[in-house]
């Protein structure tokens, strides 16, 4: 009777063991999966940081305009940018009405 509870025992931890063990297993997998999302955002994260910093400074911008595009760009008044919007299928076009004034 004594060896059937040490075998039962020894059983019941060797089961107790490989469950704990699967569980764990499984929490590291998850913790991979997630890692590797986070990495993966991190890398478009700093990508987009740096493409904001590059071009979002006026004097980059005049100079990537004069490198890349010279003359074809002019500057145009807010009164002469018209907005096309469709509603229900009709498509309509009306001035730019901005609050401040140019």
């Amino acid at each position: 009777m004594k060896k059937f509870f040490v075998v039962s025992l020894i059983l019941f931890l060797i089961l107790f063991t490989a469950l704990i063990k699967n569980s764990t297993k499984r929490f590291d997998d998850d913790i991979f999966v997630i890692k590797e999302s986070i990495r993966a955002l991190d890398k478009e994260f700093n990508d987009l940081k740096l493409e904001y910093n590059y071009l979002s400074s006026g004097k980059k911008l005049l100079e990537l305009q004069s490198k890349f595009f010279e003359e074809d760009l002019k500057a145009k008044r807010s009164y002469e940018i018209k907005v096309l919007s469709n509603n229900k299928g009709n498509k309509i076009i009306k001035n730019l009405n901005l609050s401040q004034n140019d």
